[in-house]
């Protein structure tokens, strides 16, 4: 049984419960105790992060560690390419996403609540994520997924941020788009029916989350 600390609205817990599912793992999911920092959590999990698991007794923190690992205990179906030139773009583009993209993303969580807008912020982020986006669309070559028919780790980040992007656009008009190819990727990543189902989930979560901040 793997044990799963989350919150729900974290992308990066997003992503482990996407690899879950898409694997048909036994699995379950429960909230730090005390909330993640927490001397509770830390006593189980001394990175005090989430998304974090507890595999039979073994845990672990990071999402791009816990990927891997379920990839190798549980490598059926697989989510990195054999060939090593293969497996290391993979990877690359996965950690282009949770060091470039996703944090730049999660930046903008404290816009949404209108008092605590800076319009000069959101301007000068959106440039960057364009920027980042663009950078993307050269890096990687969507056939349709990231390593082509198969889902991958390497696609399962894209799914939060692309929700908070659409949701960004949305509530603060953010003056970002897609590179072509991109946009073209993230139709093919949010219909895959191992996707579908937690994309759902996350927009709702997020949305409820989202309606907080615009009353508080």
């Amino acid at each position: 049984m793997i044990t799963l600390y989350n919150v729900p609205v974290s992308s990066y817990g997003s992503k482990i419960r996407i690899i879950l599912d898409h694997k048909q793992l036994d699995w379950t999911e429960i909230p730090p105790p005390d909330g993640y920092g927490s001397g509770a959590y830390k006593a189980i999990i001394p990175a005090g992060t989430v998304p974090a698991i507890d595999h039979d007794g073994f845990r672990l923190a990071d999402s791009e560690a816990i990927a891997e690992y379920l990839d190798t205990v549980f490598p059926t179906p697989p989510m990195r390419p054999d060939a090593p030139q293969a497996a290391a773009s993979a990877r690359e583009i996965s950690r282009f996403h949770d060091t470039r993209i996703e944090p730049l993303v999660r930046s903008y969580f404290s816009q949404v609540t209108p008092a605590n807008r800076d319009a000069a912020l959101i301007a000068a982020n959106a440039a960057l994520l364009q920027t980042r986006l663009d950078d993307l669309a050269a890096i990687a070559a969507p056939a349709p997924l990231m390593t082509g028919d198969n889902l991958a780790i390497a696609d399962c980040g894209f799914v939060a941020s692309f929700t908070i992007i659409a949701l960004l656009q949305d509530i603060l008009d953010l003056p970002v788009t897609l590179p072509p190819a991109i946009a073209t990727y993230r139709e093919s990543l949010l219909a895959h029916p191992d996707v579908a189902g937690e994309y759902a989930r996350y927009r709702a979560v997020l949305d409820e989350w989202a309606a907080t901040k615009l009353n508080a």
